[in-house]
């Protein structure tokens, strides 16, 4: 379904109903569904808005006894009537969708396992209202617009603290998998389903089980009828699911699949292109490649947090804006999307963590490779941080010992800075505490403990929800298949092992891609950091606009950043921007994409509307 269409429903009129006593009211003008259909109505009392694409709806159209081709919002509609609030459990694919049962007076919304389909709420008084984007709820019901202090922390530090929390004071966010119900003037959010792993059957080869899935993911996320394109980098994700659709078009006897990728050709380090050249010559695709070399990140920064309702921890937005505009001119309705392939897969670095609680330093160094590659640290900083993970004497004998290599062992005085937040906003935020607060994954266990946190960190819904506006803005659905579900349980119940062998990462992945992926993209051990490419682009394209945001007393970053410190950082970045860090770019990036949209009026549109505290501080 096109998330245009569905954003007059869930986010361009940020539709509302009325929970005060009385009959109820379902605001919705001018909703469109896909094919031109208003919302779907059981009856006189049941209605339901959604944006979804429902895997099993086959299987639950013989359930309920409907047409095989009946829209999503109808079969949603009915197994609402035959389940109850428990229908969402019973629902496989992605979606966001709000139903109201006027009989009950009850609006059910949900949000899909994994959280691709975005949905977010705000309750003002005994009125609830949701949207699809959180800046449509920006704007309380006496017009002022407020941006939390605690966002804007976590933004700048690169984090998502936050399950449920978005840039705007009175905007939540509902968690991947859960279900919201307001009902007779009382609301209650509740987790309908979390994601379980699969039990890994031994003697099977799970290389061949992931690739059936795999392959069956990318089949439900390209419909017949569909203009369907892949974004390919050259990496391993990108690569399998572009050799996969590739393989059914041919058997279907299709036109070559089209591709659409972004290409830098220096620095020489991060070049990708004999990958993607090696991947082009086994045939069947349509390329189309863009050199973006030289391009400018702020060029046009605006429309680009008009698009995303916000600064975004996603930097390769301003470039990927290029090719996804590219598919756009070439018809291409639906993209597929390699992303979460590393999250979802899983390099098994907690099989690090399993070999250090059994003592097998040994092993333990030997595996250590993969993950060392692919950190970019050696293999003495890996194994030192594990080290200090255990509580076995041994261990932290190790750890000791290997402090001297690990530049996060010396004194706070002697490390680079770790973000550039003042003094006041890390007070105010409370973001020290917030953060000790927050369990990190490599401390949840061992592989499998570790691989679900990851999964369940909020930063994957809040990725999905930022790529869902991005898409959005340029006329294109993206689909992801590295995250259904089958594939996703998979994963997660497969052996440390299975994952991680002799320093190769995401091994299962690998083996599953054998005669499929070209074996050089196979043998990929690294991945390409881009922060070179923003680093050239802020430099060149943009120095005085940044020197003067961060230099200006006057400066709207002024109560949030430490802006002598921004200074000095981002002078080191323009002396050389080819030798700085990828922590350090990253850093000045975030400040000054907050600084650009604090100066814009954070997304307020009309005349004279109020300004954030913030900005107007």
């Amino acid at each position: 379904m096109p998330l245009p269409e569905i954003a007059g429903i869930l986010a361009g009129d940020a539709h509302r109903r009325d929970a005060a006593p009385g009959p109820g009211r379902w605001s919705a003008p001018g909703i469109m569904l896909a094919g031109g259909s208003g919302p779907v109505m059981l009856d006189s009392d049941c209605v339901v808005v959604a944006d979804a694409r429902i895997d099993n709806r086959p299987a639950l159209c013989r359930e309920l006894g409907l047409p095989a081709d009946a829209p999503e919002a109808a079969v949603i509609a009915w197994a609402y009537r035959r389940w109850g609030e428990d229908c969402p459990a019973r629902i496989e694919g992605s979606f966001a969708f709000a139903l109201w049962d006027a009989g009950r007076r009850r609006l059910l919304c949900a949000r899909d396992l994994m959280g691709v389909r975005p949905l977010c709420y705000r309750v003002e008084g005994t009125t609830l209202r949701f949207a699809q984007s959180p800046a449509a709820l920006a704007d309380g019901a006496d017009g002022s617009r407020c941006v939390r202090e605690e966002a804007v922390a976590d933004f700048l530090y690169g984090r998502v603290l936050d399950a449920e929390g978005t840039w705007f004071a009175g905007v939540r966010r509902l968690p991947a998998g859960h279900a919201l119900v307001h009902e007779r003037g009382t609301m209650r959010l509740r987790q309908y389903r979390s994601i379980t792993a699969t039990p890994h059957t031994p003697g099977s080869d799970p290389a061949t089980t992931l690739r059936g899935l795999l392959d069956s993911a990318v089949a439900r996320r390209a419909r017949d009828g569909e203009n369907v394109g892949v974004l390919l980098s050259g990496g391993l994700d990108s690569s399998a699911i572009a050799c996969l659709l590739r393989d059914r078009r041919k058997r279907a006897g299709a036109a070559p699949l089209p591709i659409f990728s972004m290409m830098f050709r220096e620095p020489r380090r991060s070049n990708e292109r004999h990958h993607l050249d090696a991947v082009l010559a086994t045939g069947g695709f349509a390329p189309h490649v863009l050199d973006l070399d030289g391009y400018a990140p702020l060029a046009g920064f605006e429309s680009l947090l008009d698009a995303t309702g916000g600064p975004a921890l996603s930097p390769n937005l301003a470039c990927m804006r290029a090719v996804v505009a590219t598919a756009a001119d070439q018809g291409i309705t639906v993209l597929l999307d390699g992303h979460g392939g590393d999250e979802v897969v899983s390099h098994g670095y907690g099989l690090l963590d399993e070999l250090a609680a059994r003592g097998a330093w040994a092993a333990l160094w030997r595996e250590a490779r993969g993950a060392a590659d692919n950190y970019g640290r050696s293999r003495l900083v890996l194994t030192r941080r594990v080290a200090a993970r255990q509580t076995r004497i041994d261990a932290r004998f190790i750890a000791r010992a290997l402090a001297p290599f690990d530049r996060e062992a010396a004194p706070a005085a002697e490390r680079p800075p770790a973000h550039l937040l003042s003094r006041d906003l890390l007070a105010q935020s409370a973001l020290a505490e917030r953060l000790r607060a927050l369990a990190r994954p490599e401390m949840a266990g061992g592989e499998q403990a570790q691989h679900h946190a990851v999964l369940a960190d909020p930063l994957q819904a809040y990725a999905f929800e930022v790529h869902a506006a991005f898409y959005r803005s340029m006329g294109v659905t993206a689909r992801y298949p590295f995250w259904d579900r089958e594939v996703v349980e998979f994963c997660l119940g497969l052996p440390a092992h299975e994952k991680l062998s002799q320093g190769w990462s995401r091994l299962v992945l690998r083996r599953a891609m054998a005669g499929i992926v070209p074996d050089s993209v196979l043998r990929r051990r690294d991945k390409i950091d881009f922060s070179v490419h923003l680093a050239r682009g802020l430099v060149r394209h943009h120095h005085a606009q940044i020197s003067e945001l961060l230099a200006s007393a006057a400066s709207p970053l002024a109560p949030y950043v430490d802006l002598a410190r921004a200074q000095r950082t981002y002078a080191a970045i323009a002396a050389d921007p080819d030798a700085a860090s990828g922590r350090a770019v990253q850093m000045v990036w975030r400040a000054v994409a907050l600084g650009i949209w604090l100066e814009t009026g954070c997304g307020a549109k009309a005349a004279g509307a109020s300004q954030p505290r913030e900005a107007a501080a």
